[in-house]
């Protein structure tokens, strides 16, 4: 089941991202994202239990991808295609959905491009020596 993110979800939340940043607990605060007119957290729960996340910011006619994280354990299942494909279909107003990923995270490049995402720019050295890779699905 997917829904949006509640502060009960607080220390899941920053479990589940740690997985994406080591730093993650630092770097975002879900009262802060929960609270923002521009920023929604979408939730994976399988009984109740969050296992999986998505993380966006609407700015006019795009949305952005954050972050997307899925526990370890419930990988390969399709809860990231699902929640991506939810966010996708959410918003009546957007035009396109936007990304950026480290060009060395081959599985999360392969994840966007299955969902019809397409590189459109590089960032180089973005995250330290490796370079991002920005994408775009039109919807």
């Amino acid at each position: 089941m997917i829904d949006k993110i509640t502060l009960k979800d607080d220390l899941r939340f920053n479990e589940l991202g740690i997985l994406v940043n080591n730093n993650f607990c630092n770097l975002f605060n879900l009262e802060s994202l929960i609270n923002s007119p521009i920023d929604d957290i979408y939730g994976y729960y399988v009984n109740n239990y969050l296992v999986g996340f998505i993380h966006v910011s609407k700015l006019y006619e795009t949305l952005d991808i954050v972050n997307i994280v899925v526990d370890e354990q419930y990988r390969r299942q399709g809860i990231a295609t699902k929640l991506i494909n939810y966010v996708c279909e959410s918003y009546d107003d957007i035009n396109n959905v936007m990304l950026e990923v480290n060009e060395h995270n081959v599985k999360a490049i392969n994840l966007y491009l299955k969902n019809g995402f397409y590189e459109i720019n590089r960032r180089l050295r973005y995250y330290g020596q490796d370079t991002a890779v920005i994408m775009k699905r039109d919807v």
